[in-house]
Parts: structure tokens; C-alpha cells; sequence
């Protein structure tokens, strides 16, 4: 094949990988495993993908389906087998258990083995095992397992190590820098459980050095956490706590023994009659303008109106000031999962050394690494995250730059118009830099 048709093909399936994803977006994981059946089967959809690019594919849209479930409620489907989550259809249905599995295993780890099972699987170990004659006996002390570096730090060399390692070590905390929250009553609780949650995933948009005189968008600002903080405290936090869902939950636990965790738990479960998530969308609904009456301006009751506290720390800090365009993207903070995006920030920050800081041989950069990279993630996390990562790139890595970015951005579409529907952030901060 031609490199112009070679190019052609690979567009193509570029293109049609996405409508893929966008597709299947809003299905539940049985829908979506039956989905992948028939689309394996189509001998169409073999004209622009083969099986094993297709299984990828897949792969990226089962993952970002069951992140909608949370981590807590996929632990529990795990624990029955992952049966809720299978077609009915039983025709193949081992396949989809398989494929599934391979997912579910990514999110959450093995699945841990019960004491009852660990003692058969080493009994069987044991009886299966061929004994030489015993030898006599002498002390042996075992050496402790240490995990292997990552594999391109082995092979990067030491000065180029000892950069990467810097530029890692930069990476915001994951952990809730506050420590555990004190239940001294149920409102001071809810509310810190709640901000620090926020402000947990907001350490990791937060770009750790100088902007250099360039407007952020707000989630990469420094000083939007505290804006942010102070949003929920004044105008989402105290009304929730007054709804008869949040009342209710007060008085259902002792959140003294049950603690922080719990509260989180809750978060991250399911997304239907979850009582903290209905309320906390409910609030921030709240904060559109109703529709103008004829002779009247669309106003916000004082209390209701976050918008000019926003605007004014974004004059006074020099990032984009959120609105109303902005609201789904603030409720879903706390749907973000800190964990994940931690692991994504590693990840890219390893194919940035990997790419542009190579320690000399001549296998060490694959051009275009990160670039895949940071595709593959604005795919796999939730809608408007991986594109912050990108943004963030171009001041957390020394040699990404306002060109490098202008021509990631032509990798989301051929048209302006479907960049911006694809990446609307990125291609928003990418025409200021012209």
C-alpha cells in the first residue's frame, strides 16, 4: 500500500473509531458487549478495522462505561460474577465474560482470593509439586520482593532518569492532603468530606508552575480550587444539607464510626437514587438563568448567582471564568476519579521522556508517542478531562509548545467544527495562543 493510501486507511479508521465511541457513549455495558458481537460479525465493519483493532476499541469504550458505574458498584458486580453486567442473550456469552473480565481487572486489580481458596490453591500447589530428597538443613533468609521499574526507566539511562524522575515527582498529591475529617457534627462533616473530595481531583488539572502570562482555563488555574471551595460552602453545600434526601441520610448512620469513607462510598455509587449526587445536581441546575419573560431581564436570586464571585477571581488570578456553558463540567468534579487521572498524568509523562528526552540510542523516541498517548486518554477518561491533560502539558513539559498543541489539536478532526465538538476546550485555548 501507497504511505498516501496507508494515510487514507488510517484516517478512516480513525474516523470511524470515533463515531464508534460516540455511538455507544450513553449505553449500559450489557448493550455495548452486544454492540462489540454484532460488530465483529459485520464483514463491513472488517473493511476498516481488523479484529484486533476492534477489540481495542472496545476495550477504551467498556472502560469508560463501567468508570460510570464507580469503582464501589463494580466491585460488587464483581463479587456476583459480573453476571448484572452480561447480555441475557447467552450466545456468546462467554466471550463477553472474557472480554469483560480483561476490563474490569485494569479498573479494579485481581480480584482478591477468599482464605478458604488461597489454602486449596497452595494445597494443590503442594501436592502437585515433585520433592528432591531432602537436603540438610541451613538457614536461608529470603530476600524481599521489590517491583520492577517501569520499563522505561530501565532503559532510559541515568541522566535521563534522574529528569524523568524530577518531572514526576512534581505530580500533585492523590491522597486528601487534610488528612481524615472529624465528624464534629453531621453539617461541618458533610461539608469538608465534600470539598476535599473536590479539591483532591482538582490538585490534579492544577498546573504546578508559571502560566507565563497565558489565560488557563479555570480547572488549571491555581487559585480556582479555593474559588471553587468557596462556591460550595456558600451557595451548593448549606442548601443540600436542607433538601429531605441529605436530612434523611444524617440520621440513617453514625457517621462518627462510619466516617469519610462512607460518605465517599455513597459518591461513587450508583448514579440512580443516589441522594448526594440527585441533590448535588439539582443545586447546581439551579444556577441557570431562567428564560426571559418579555420585559423582564433573566436574573439569578443572590443566592442562586455563583457566577460573579467566579468572574471576579478570574480577573483577579487571569484564568477563564466558567458560566452557565461550563455547569456540567463543574457538577462533575466529583465524579472524576483522582486515582485515574493520577495514573494518566504517570503514563503521559512517561511517553513525553520516552519521546523527548532520550538517552541516546536510537530506539528510545517514538515519534508521536505522547501525541497517542494523549488520544488514547481524551477517549478513555470522561468527556473534557484528557484535554485538560493535554493543556497542561504544554507547561508541565519543558519541550511542548504552543505549536506541538496546535497540531495535536488537528488529530480530533479535519474540520474546526469537529475539533471543537470533539475537544471544545482544547481547541477554545489553542485559538488564544494565535
Amino acid at each position: 500500500m501507497s504511505p498516501s493510501g496507508s494515510h487514507d486507511a488510517m484516517k478512516a479508521f480513525e474516523a470511524k473509531a470515533a463515531n464508534l465511541i460516540a455511538a455507544t457513549r450513553s449505553l449500559d455495558i450489557p448493550h455495548i458487549l452486544l454492540v462489540r458481537r454484532l460488530t465483529l460479525a459485520d464483514p463491513e465493519a472488517r473493511k476498516w478495522a481488523s479484529e484486533k483493532q476492534l477489540n481495542v476499541v472496545f476495550s477504551v469504550v467498556l472502560a469508560k462505561a463501567a468508570e460510570r458505574l464507580g469503582l464501589a458498584a463494580l466491585r460488587r458486580m464483581r463479587e456476583q460474577g459480573l453476571i448484572p453486567l452480561l447480555p441475557k442473550d447467552k450466545t456468546g456469552q462467554g466471550e463477553d465474560f472474557r472480554v469483560l473480565s480483561d476490563v474490569v481487572t485494569q479498573l479494579l486489580g485481581p480480584p482478591e482470593m477468599s482464605e478458604a481458596e488461597a489454602t486449596r490453591s497452595a494445597f494443590r500447589a503442594l501436592i502437585e509439586r515433585d520433592f528432591p530428597p531432602t537436603p540438610a538443613r541451613a538457614a536461608r533468609t529470603q530476600t524481599p520482593l521489590r517491583e520492577p521499574p517501569p520499563l522505561f526507566a530501565a532503559q532510559l539511562g541515568p541522566a535521563a532518569e534522574r529528569r524523568t524522575g524530577r518531572m514526576l515527582a512534581a505530580l500533585p498529591a492523590t491522597e486528601s492532603e487534610t488528612g481524615p475529617v472529624a465528624v464534629v457534627d453531621f453539617a461541618t462533616f458533610f461539608d469538608e468530606t465534600l470539598c476535599a473530595y473536590a479539591q483532591k481531583t482538582l490538585s490534579m488539572f492544577r498546573i504546578t508552575g508559571s502560566s507565563h502570562g497565558v489565560r488557563l482555563p479555570f480547572l488549571l488555574a491555581p487559585e480556582f480550587g479555593q474559588a471553587y471551595r468557596e462556591v460550595l460552602q456558600r451557595f451548593v453545600l448549606p442548601q443540600m444539607r436542607a433538601t429531605r434526601h441529605i436530612q434523611t441520610l444524617a440520621q440513617s448512620t453514625n457517621w462518627a464510626e462510619a466516617g469519610a469513607d462512607r460518605l465517599i462510598e455513597i459518591i461513587q455509587g450508583s448514579e440512580v437514587n443516589n441522594p448526594v449526587l440527585h441533590n448535588w445536581d439539582s443545586r447546581w441546575a439551579s444556577f441557570r438563568t431562567s428564560k426571559p419573560v418579555k420585559g423582564r431581564k433573566p436574573t439569578l436570586k443572590p443566592e442562586d448567582n455563583p457566577w460573579p464571585l467566579l468572574r471576579e477571581e478570574a480577573t483577579r488570578c487571569n484564568f477563564q471564568p466558567p458560566g452557565e456553558d461550563d455547569i456540567v463540567l463543574l457538577k462533575d468534579v466529583i465524579r472524576f476519579e483522582a486515582d485515574v487521572m493520577a495514573k494518566c498524568w504517570r503514563e503521559l509523562g512517561q511517553l513525553y521522556a520516552q519521546e523527548f528526552v532520550p538517552s541516546g540510542r536510537p530506539d528510545q523516541g517514538r515519534e508521536g508517542a505522547l501525541r497517542d498517548g494523549i488520544i488514547k486518554w481524551v477517549a478513555k477518561m470522561p468527556d473534557h478531562v484528557g484535554e485538560h491533560m493535554a493543556i497542561k502539558a504544554m507547561f508541565e513539559f519543558e519541550k511542548i509548545d504552543a505549536a506541538w498543541l496546535r497540531k495535536l489539536l488537528g488529530s480530533f478532526g479535519r474540520t474546526d467544527s469537529e475539533r471543537r465538538r470533539v475537544v471544545p476546550y482544547l481547541a477554545d485555548f489553542v485559538a488564544q495562543l494565535y
